[in-house]
């Protein structure tokens, strides 16, 4: 079968590429090894429950998503601003944004996370983020996060241990932060500046909605490539597509590592779902364990931001693992109910364990990171290309950027 173009994957990046094609007028074929589109962006239904693979949320002010989706059919839902912060005493307080939600005003001001000083700090922080462009960001002398941040921006041990490694840790997925301070600078910009949010029947309705305006004939799901001999992808069943031009959009660890020297390492994590009798968390907000030794590092009542999570009167506790906890797998819904005790009393010990996922590869390596990849990244050789976001960083929006970028290459050569 021939095509104008042919898109190995079927995750933001290759969805985001068929678009931008399709917008041109050029024919294409996209060809997906899962049962469905969507990538690492997927909810699974179980008993009427929407299991995200891994704790996602869209951060409202990326570009590219701004660019591509239509928010109001997304009905997408937001988390307050800030977190709840679980200490290991026991104790509990909020820390939150009060220029944006004024009733977080007076806890956040008496909250023990940090200083007055670490506060104000965080302000002049937001404030030098938001007159800065994503591209200065991006430009800045690669360092660490965390030397960043207690060198630089000269925070107090207590907020970088009480606040930002566990809060960044679920979103790098590393405990240390070695993650590069142009992503932690990047990600601080999007959060303070607009809402984080999830669609309201869970995040796969991105990949959904980005699918749904495209000729349903050239999507092909459970369709694995077996290889790519010159222009023709040759499939595990022994089919063949051909085009003058293929476009590999799969995660670093799949196919495109066959045809180009990428770098491969990437971040895993560990997802698990309870249902609830009681919501614990009260607030649509994450709660962040603050323990130096923790195995759940982040906690949310999704079903508490977004209804459509759970069934009427169900509540559903979305909980990340992030690292190693040397625990086998069926071990560690128990012990993270035994460890959140201290935060929840007894009544963990009545959740309902529902599901427990490890994803492998969750987020490429973020030690160096792009805004979006120089063009010579994009060609292999010819008639082939590459695109994800292993070559900038690992975001929805340097997913959804490769892919336009990658596809308005190939589309000046058509």
């Amino acid at each position: 079968m021939k095509s104008s173009v042919i898109i190995i994957g079927g995750g933001l990046s290759g969805l985001t590429a068929a678009r931008q094609l399709h917008s041109q007028g050029i024919d294409f074929k996209l060809i997906e090894a899962s049962d469905r589109i969507g990538g690492r962006v997927k909810t699974d239904v179980l008993n009427g429950f929407r299991l995200d693979h891994g704790f996602q949320v869209l951060l409202t002010a990326y570009p590219e998503a701004q660019r591509w989706l239509d928010y109001d059919k997304l009905d997408l839902c937001s988390f307050n601003p800030g977190a709840l912060l679980l200490y290991p005493d026991g104790s509990k307080d909020q820390l939150g944004d009060p220029l944006r939600d004024f009733s977080s005003l007076f806890p956040t001001l008496l909250s023990n996370a940090g200083s007055l000083s670490d506060k104000f700090k965080t302000w002049r922080l937001k404030n030098r983020l938001a007159s800065m462009s994503i591209e200065e960001i991006f430009e800045q002398k690669e360092n660490t996060t965390i030397d960043t941040l207690a060198n630089e921006y000269g925070f107090s041990q207590t907020i970088i241990r009480h606040f930002f490694q566990p809060f960044f840790a679920g979103i790098f997925l590393e405990t240390e932060l070695k993650t590069s301070r142009r992503m932690f600078d990047y990600v601080f910009k999007m959060f303070s500046e607009n809402d984080t949010a999830v669609p309201s029947l869970g995040m796969e309705e991105i990949p959904k909605q980005l699918a749904a305006a495209l000729p349903q004939e050239s999507l092909i799901t459970s369709a694995r490539v077996n290889k790519i001999d010159g222009q023709e992808v040759i499939l595990e069943d022994g089919s063949t597509f051909s085009a003058p031009h293929i476009i590999l959009a799969t995660q670093a660890s799949g196919l495109v590592k066959e045809y180009a020297s990428i770098n491969t390492k990437y971040q895993s994590t560990t997802h698990l779902h309870f249902v609830v009798k009681d919501d614990p968390i009260k607030k649509p907000m994450i709660a962040l364990n603050t323990s130096e030794k923790r195995l759940a590092n982040n906690i949310c009542t999704i079903s508490n931001v977004a209804e459509g999570y759970a069934p009427n009167g169900e509540h559903l506790l979305s909980i990340s693992v992030v690292g190693d906890t040397g625990l086998k797998e069926s071990e560690l819904p128990k012990a993270i109910q035994k460890e959140l005790q201290a935060w929840f009393g007894k009544a963990t010990l009545d959740w309902e364990h529902l599901h427990t996922k490890k994803v492998d590869y969750a987020l490429p390596n973020q030690q160096n990171v792009l805004h979006q990849a120089p063009e010579n990244q994009y060609t292999l050789r010819d008639g082939l290309y590459a695109c994800g976001d292993f070559q900038a960083n690992g975001s929805i929006n340097a997913s959804m950027m490769q892919g336009r970028k990658v596809a308005e290459n190939v589309g000046k050569k058509l």
